[in-house]
């Protein structure tokens, strides 16, 4: 059975009466999947009552799991929302938990459904579309500790034999990026950090940024992390220039200016496991050189 069939899968009878059970309604009226998730299966579930309400059933669905992605725990994710959840942040809110899947299938967990979708061409293309993405990041890093339960950064891969992109025609400039990251990492204050936050994990609504989602890699680390992951996608997807514009808001609010080594770091972070094509490499090379002029 392919990964993508595993996600999009429905949710079993069993795991549907557990969150019966534990949202206090009779009936689920509809479920729907929602996409995105690599090792998660996101459902919308509608349930019924004086005013059916949606809520979002994340389950850790995909096999193996625990041996490719080990760190993103269902714990982890629950940590992160509690904080948020105490700091007033825009995240969903935690309703039920499975942490072993004693009740489900599979570990669950059952939060609110946050109004709004994913930015589209009208969200991007707005003048506040770059600082309202710098604005909640600033927000974020501002949450106080403590930070129960939230592990410390860590770069996703094991840089130890690096290799350039299979299809990259400039495997030098990696190489200076990858010498760049061997280097102990500059120190800097630690805070709440996203450690995945880029365009795909905000919610927006009539242009309004409304939610922040999928806290399963959140972590305590440098807020430069959660700066250079949307940098790169930001270059990737839009240009150059519109990375530059978020840093620039982002350093409006906070007075401080990014390290270029940590919006290096998330960059050389893709590999090994990339799938960047030439189109990728065409936007993401350029950015990469110029953040090691800074350098």
């Amino acid at each position: 059975m392919s990964r993508d069939h595993v996600l999009s899968a429905p949710p079993s009878a069993a795991t549907l009466a557990w969150a019966l059970r534990q949202t206090g309604a009779s009936r689920v009226l509809a479920t729907e999947f929602l996409t995105g998730g690599t090792s998660h299966a996101n459902h919308a579930l509608v349930l019924d009552g004086p005013r059916p309400r949606q809520v979002v059933l994340r389950r850790w669905v995909r096999p193996g799991w625990q041996d490719t992605d080990p760190d993103f725990t269902v714990e982890r994710e629950v940590a992160a929302l509690t904080v948020l959840e105490r700091a007033g942040f825009p995240a969903p809110r935690v309703l039920a938990v499975d942490l072993h899947g004693e009740e489900c299938d599979v570990p669950a967990l059952i939060m609110t459904r946050l109004p709004g979708h994913a930015p589209d061409e009208e969200d991007e293309d707005s003048p506040d579309f770059l600082p309202q993405l710098a604005a909640t990041a600033f927000a974020l890093h501002r949450v106080a500790p403590p930070w129960p339960g939230v592990p410390d950064y860590r770069p996703y891969n094991d840089l130890s034999d690096p290799r350039p992109p299979a299809l990259s025609t400039r495997p030098a400039l990696w190489e200076r990026a990858f010498a760049v990251v061997a280097a102990p990492p500059p120190a800097g204050p630690v805070r709440l950090i996203h450690r995945d936050y880029h365009p795909g994990n905000t919610l927006w609504r009539s242009g309004r940024l409304t939610g922040v989602v999928d806290w399963t890699t959140a972590s305590r680390g440098r807020p430069d992390v959660d700066l250079g992951h949307m940098c790169w996608n930001l270059a990737v997807d839009h240009g150059e220039e519109q990375a530059a514009e978020f840093l620039r808001h982002y350093q409006a609010l906070s007075g401080v200016e990014a390290h270029p080594y940590w919006l290096v770091r998330p960059v050389v972070d893709l590999m090994p496991d990339d799938d960047l094509d030439t189109e990728d490499l065409d936007a993401l090379e350029p950015y990469l050189e110029r953040l090691l002029s800074l350098l």
